[in-house]
């Protein structure tokens, strides 16, 4: 995975505890490795706060554990990555048993 939104929302579906907040400069240390803090900071700030199921609180960053936050998180995910559905499935603890619903 290299889309650094993807790798954001990635970390924010595994790292996160049952909804729980991951402050700002944690998430971009996260997903940093030897890549740049300020120019991850931007991508957060301005691609990943941007999604409708990424949430900022006064506690940090996090996916929200409705079902719909996790649907719309499981599918950006499939969208945008090349993770297959039983990861993103076992990964996102909200998804309906019929994720991802047949078309």
């Amino acid at each position: 995975m290299t889309d650094s939104r993807a790798i954001f929302v990635w970390k924010l579906a595994r790292r996160h505890s049952w909804g729980s907040p991951i402050p700002a400069r944690q998430l971009i240390r996260l997903v940093a490795g030897s890549a740049d803090h300020d120019e991850l900071a931007t991508v957060l700030e301005r691609d990943v706060l941007e999604l409708p199921f990424v949430v900022r609180s006064p506690d940090g960053i996090h996916i929200p554990n409705g079902q719909d936050a996790h649907v719309a998180a499981a599918n950006w995910l499939r969208e945008n990555t090349e993770l297959d559905d039983f990861k993103i499935s076992a990964t996102l603890s909200r998804l309906p048993a019929d994720w991802p619903a047949k078309e």
